[in-house]
């Protein structure tokens, strides 16, 4: 007698990760659902994936099968529908070689399944950063917890269309004849064929429902190994596929008919895909710069303008100075939006009214997005300004000459008294906040910037006692008119400085990037 079909199919991609594959079979295995199998595809593996997979099947035989493609399809849309042709089970999962599945996952989405006829059930899912070393846990963060506060269930799209934020297709749980009455797949040509899968499903399926269950544990490395396919998002083409998808999705929202999946939907790629990009702008070179303006300003106009007064202002902003072409100011909103509210813009005041910057202002539709009037900053306590001290160049030492170190802060709205301001440099060893040491600084603010400069005169290159080679926290302090203020010191993207100082590994931290500097 033939064994009764699996209840779930979890198909387990991989490609080059035979180290960790064991550990996303197991929590398979491991399921407190005993009717689950897994499909491993390897993806033409160089590294004995393919091998890894064979011997997981032999060694649980009618719970684990092994697919190996003879050629690699370069994403994870291939290796997925692949799964899917094989799968056995009434439902069907997708999980990463790289991650693993909550131990009742299963179980708790099969249950919501047969409760409420959901031909899909979305569950938590969970981002767990691991340190890219040692691969210890070193936090947790919920993927859009806000989708699962409680069990839900939805008859359409159109009565959630929030369920657009969550493209995720790992978390979810798919009853298997859905997907085949709709020939639901996923792109195989492009990256972040995710998206546009799960608009496609959300739209055909009869019934969603979520539940607040932990289901999938997003595993990243943090520190370590080469970025996944989808987080390259410092390449140019990372930005074009994810924009191909975007034309893809709003096409088939247009063929759908609903006007506010369209919006709800371009909500989503301001909140979400803009601001991945936009975080990180500031961190990229200038090439790059000008390429994601012109393929970003190629697709933003698609956009349903009402969908921008539903955003953050400063996402709204962004999108405006792209299609501006204004790099400077977009370097600025850069730091604002990944750098946790900080001023990198002197300001501009007009009328009454206080501006990001003093361009775009010739047209009532640059004045409404560019006012930060409501922010306060024309009030607000100069301490609590968040600036920081951005590096603008360095001079190492020569002989007697003293290695030099300069810079400059914004001064929003001239509030930075004008003239000369006592300063210095404080270096805080990131081992022990004990360490410290000050560099003085020589500093003169004008009507927009204060510009200083730090002297670090020959010495032998020898530790205090007690420090050990370590990072340091730099910061900048300035007397500004009986305030303190305190701005971090950040280095530009790709910039290396090296310096001689009585501190041996003072300057460790100007080697990081820019992003590291800031964190």
């Amino acid at each position: 007698m033939a064994p009764s079909p699996p209840d779930v199919t979890v198909v387990v991609i991989v490609h080059n990760d035979a180290a960790r594959l064991p550990a996303a079979v197991a929590s398979v295995l491991d399921q407190s659902l005993a009717g689950v199998e897994a499909v491993v595809v390897d993806d033409a593996s160089t590294d004995g994936s393919g091998d890894v997979a064979r011997a997981l099947a032999a060694e649980h035989p009618g719970r684990v099968r092994a697919v190996v493609l003879p050629e690699n399809s370069g994403g994870c849309g291939r290796p997925r529908n692949v799964g899917v042709r094989h799968a056995r089970g009434a439902h069907v999962m997708f999980l990463d070689s790289d991650d693993t599945l909550d131990r009742h996952a299963c179980r708790n989405m099969l249950e919501a399944a047969e409760r409420t006829g959901a031909d899909v059930v979305s569950g938590r899912c969970v981002r767990v950063f691991l340190d890219g070393r040692t691969g210890a846990a070193k936090g947790e963060r919920a993927w859009m917890p806000w989708l699962y506060k409680e069990t839900a269930v939805y008859r359409t799209l159109a009565d959630k269309p929030e369920l657009l934020f969550d493209t995720l297709s790992t978390n979810k749980c798919y009853r298997r004849g859905f997907l085949e009455e709709h020939d639901l797949r996923f792109r195989e040509d492009l990256h972040y064929e995710d998206l546009l899968f799960s608009a496609t499903v959300y739209l055909a399926a009869r019934r969603i429902a979520l539940i607040p269950h932990r289901v999938y544990n997003w595993n990243v490395a943090v520190g370590g190994g080469a970025p996944s396919i989808s987080n390259r998002r410092g390449e140019l083409a990372n930005v074009e596929d994810r924009l191909a998808i975007h034309r893809q999705i709003d096409a088939l929202l247009a063929a759908h008919g609903d006007p506010d999946l369209k919006t709800a939907k371009d909500v989503k790629f301001l909140k979400h895909d803009l601001k991945l990009y936009m975080s990180e702008y500031a961190l990229r070179d200038a090439a790059y710069r000008k390429g994601f303006r012109a393929l970003l300003a190629g697709y933003l106009p698609a956009l349903d303008p009402a969908a921008a007064d539903r955003v953050d202002p400063f996402l709204r902003m962004a999108a405006h100075l792209v299609t501006a072409d204004d790099d400077a100011a977009l370097l600025t909103v850069s730091e604002r939006i990944g750098g946790k509210g900080r001023i990198a813009s002197p300001l501009s005041l007009r009328n009454g009214r206080v501006y990001w910057c003093d361009r775009h202002l010739d047209t009532p539709e640059g004045r409404r997005v560019l006012d930060v009037t409501s922010l306060g900053l024309d009030t607000r306590p100069l301490a609590s300004m968040k600036l920081a001290a951005h590096v603008t160049g360095h001079r190492a030492e020569r002989g007697a000459q003293p290695a030099e170190l300069r810079g400059r802060v914004v001064n929003p709205l001239g509030r930075i008294p004008r003239g000369e301001l006592p300063g210095h440099l404080e270096f805080t060893s990131r081992a022990d906040a004990a360490h410290t040491f000050t560099v003085p600084v020589r500093a003169s603010a004008n009507r927009t910037e204060v510009a200083w400069t730090a002297e670090f005169p020959p010495a032998p290159r020898t530790l205090p006692i007690g420090v050990r080679d370590t990072l340091w926290n730099v910061r900048l302090h300035l007397a500004a008119g009986g305030t303190d203020l305190v701005c971090p010191v950040l280095v530009p993207a790709g910039t290396a400085i090296d310096l001689k100082v009585p501190v041996r590994p003072a300057f460790a931290l100007f080697t990081t990037t820019w992003l590291r500097a800031y964190a």
